[in-house]
């Protein structure tokens, strides 16, 4: 199966806008994973993909401990693209995610 980077090591903080021409029309899906943390404890976080402005996943973490930078559990995302320009954004999930310098991020599509 054919791999394409659409974001690859993006520095933080969020939100990340990438853009690429979709290399096929048929079933593809887009691997996401990151880090991201939050300043309190026992909470959810994570990251948010959207495709042209529609959400279309996430990947996220149980966070036990406070103001600790947490990779998110790499997510598989499917899409069915069309063969055109498209924008891709990575913003918080919620308000208790937060990313900075130190976060980096990767979006990989798999057609």
């Amino acid at each position: 199966m054919p791999i394409m980077s659409i974001v690859n090591q993006a520095k933080g903080p969020l939100p990340i806008t990438a853009t690429f021409t979709a290399p096929s029309d048929g079933p593809a899906a887009f691997v996401l994973s990151g880090s991201v943390w939050g300043q309190s404890a026992n909470q959810m976080i994570g990251v948010t993909i959207q495709l042209d402005g529609t959400t279309i996943g996430s990947a996220q973490i149980w966070s036990n401990g406070a103001a600790t930078h947490r990779a998110v559990v790499p997510s598989y995302i499917p899409v069915t693209l069309t063969l055109a320009a498209h924008k891709v954004t990575l913003v918080a999930t919620n308000a208790n995610s937060i990313s900075d310098l130190n976060d980096w991020f990767n979006v990989v599509l798999l057609y």
